[in-house]
């Protein structure tokens, strides 16, 4: 039989959803109803779409991954919609200013196109597609990467990673940080309830900004501490006398799911491949912005 390590170790259910309670009901509390893809599985789609998103130079490819992530996020029960787009938002709307002004604005260059020009600011196609090129690939991997995260908790990331056969270091590691994202959110939320309890106006930016600095450096010495005290448990337990452990929660998988696992990288390596060798005639930000311009 296979050996559980820590199929219960708050490590890897730290921060996760709440339990399913259809799980529950069949007396599994913590495990939820299988998703229609493995973990893995989406592991592997999640590393192609960036491998394609930088690997083929047209921003076609970023903005239909855009588009995808989008879909996905508003028709998955895994995902909030709105929490998804709020982080794209937040994280991109400030590379688009910052890559608009910089690369639209001031490109640098003598034989440029100029579509309009103000003192030392020029507008230029060249600046706009290196912009728009740049910012769309920033953006979709934000995205897709939102998703991946906002769809899965640490322990979906856990049996993703050892299906795949990666070492089980590397898995514990990734599956921890991916439990301590909403383990400190809720705990920077108790501090700032407690400052406000004892008289603190937490409502205001300032005082906000003013009491970050010593609750997050709190916080985070005391999440080294509790990982060096949970990683002492693991080896009690038995972690890593296993090569490959049990997997902590009911995935769907299949033939077809095995079959994706291979065919996805296989495609994305040809695809890329074309795309640089130019069998793939796919258009540039350039030509975009000139069918765009009549």
């Amino acid at each position: 039989m296979e050996d559980r390590p820590f199929a219960a170790d708050p490590v890897v259910n730290a921060g996760s959803a709440p339990p399913d309670p259809i799980g529950a009901a069949n007396g599994r509390p913590g495990i939820r109803r299988a998703s229609l893809l493995h973990p893995a599985t989406e592991l592997v789609l999640l590393a192609c779409a960036l491998v394609l998103t930088y690997g083929i130079p047209s921003p076609i490819v970023p903005a239909a991954l855009l588009v995808v992530a989008a879909t996905i996020a508003a028709c998955s029960p895994r995902v909030r919609f709105a929490r998804w787009s709020a982080t794209v938002a937040v994280l991109a709307v400030p590379m688009l200013i910052m890559v608009g002004i910089i690369q639209g604005l001031f490109y640098p260059g003598d034989d440029l196109e100029v579509l309009w020009r103000w003192g030392a600011a020029a507008l230029t196609v060249e600046g706009l597609s290196v912009a728009l090129q740049l910012w769309l690939r920033v953006a979709a991997m934000i995205a897709v990467c939102a998703l991946f995260a906002f769809g899965s908790d640490s322990a979906r990331t856990f049996d993703g990673m050892i299906r795949l056969r990666l070492p089980l270091g590397i898995a514990y590691v990734c599956a921890t940080a991916l439990s301590l994202i909403p383990l400190l959110r809720d705990q920077v939320s108790h501090a700032l309830s407690a400052r406000a309890a004892r008289g603190w106006n937490t409502a205001r930016l300032r005082t906000r900004v003013r009491l970050m600095p010593g609750i997050i450096g709190g916080l985070l010495t005391a999440s080294l501490v509790q990982l060096d005290q949970r990683h002492d448990t693991l080896e009690q337990r038995g972690f890593g006398r296993s090569p490959r452990p049990a997997e902590l929660q009911d995935h769907a998988d299949g033939a077809l799911q095995r079959a994706l696992r291979w065919g996805a990288p296989i495609s994305t390596i040809l695809l890329v491949a074309a795309a640089l060798g130019g069998v793939l005639q796919a258009p540039t930000a350039s030509e975009l912005l000139g069918v765009l311009r009549g």
